[in-house]
């Protein structure tokens, strides 16, 4: 391993980093990853490269020669990193494309409904009209109506038309719901799932458009677990 290699490749480093997330020159690369959910198991680790290039930058060579010579590991890693950085995955790479998206327009039967929402394991069912979204049907629009009407079962006539005040996608007390762009990247998402879980609540389903415009046809859906999957 030539430590010059060393150098270069981490210097590829940062110039990703700061080209992927738009640092500043002066900002520290190490210190930003290891403030991202993505990189903190890798901070230790990070921090070392940057200190092993940071003491070959700024001594002096013995006989023309580095005192210390990095090893293929370490290389390595710092390509592993090059790589998940300028390969980053995007919404559009890991969402349930609409063609496969099982949803219903306001006219649908919600009895109906909620049989194929249990036979599937589905949690939550966007309610769309000519292709844009105009709510979102799931456990808590069952709980709600039921609970506000005082009932105990639910009419086999039933349909979202009759519930629609309780599809809304904003006001949701335990749960929100996120319009982003088909082509954002899955970081952005989950760094803004970690957001509303900060402040008490948790995203039940993105949901993709066209530059993430309520206004747009829906293309696809994102929820938590699909990021979970696809970070297998």
């Amino acid at each position: 391993m030539d430590t010059n290699d060393y150098i270069n490749k981490y210097i590829q480093l940062e110039k990703a980093v700061r080209a992927a997330y738009n640092l500043r020159k002066r900002d520290s690369i190490s210190y930003y990853l290891s403030k991202k959910d993505k990189f903190k198991k890798f901070h230790d680790d990070i921090q070392y490269c940057q200190d092993v290039r940071n003491w070959l930058h700024h001594n002096e060579k013995i006989n023309k020669d580095f005192a210390i010579t990095p090893n293929d590991v370490m290389i390595n890693f710092i390509d592993s990193l090059i790589d998940k950085i300028e390969n980053r995955s995007r919404c559009s790479d890991i969402c349930i494309k609409k063609n496969d998206i099982y949803y219903q327009n306001i006219e649908g039967n919600v009895q109906a409904t909620i049989k194929v929402m249990r036979e599937n394991c589905f949690t939550h069912i966007p309610i769309l009209d000519d292709g844009i979204v105009i709510g979102v049907f799931d456990e808590n629009s069952v709980f709600n109506y039921i609970a506000d009407n005082e009932i105990v079962m639910i009419d086999s006539e039933l349909t979202f038309s009759d519930i629609k005040q309780y599809l809304s996608i904003d006001d949701r007390e335990m749960e929100s719901f996120v319009f982003m762009p088909y082509d954002s990247y899955v970081e952005e998402l989950e760094d803004f799932i970690e957001m509303k879980f900060k402040k008490g609540k948790r995203i039940g389903m993105a949901l993709l458009t066209s530059g993430g415009k309520k206004t747009s046809p829906l293309m696809g859906i994102i929820t938590p677990w699909d990021i979970i999957q696809s970070e297998r």
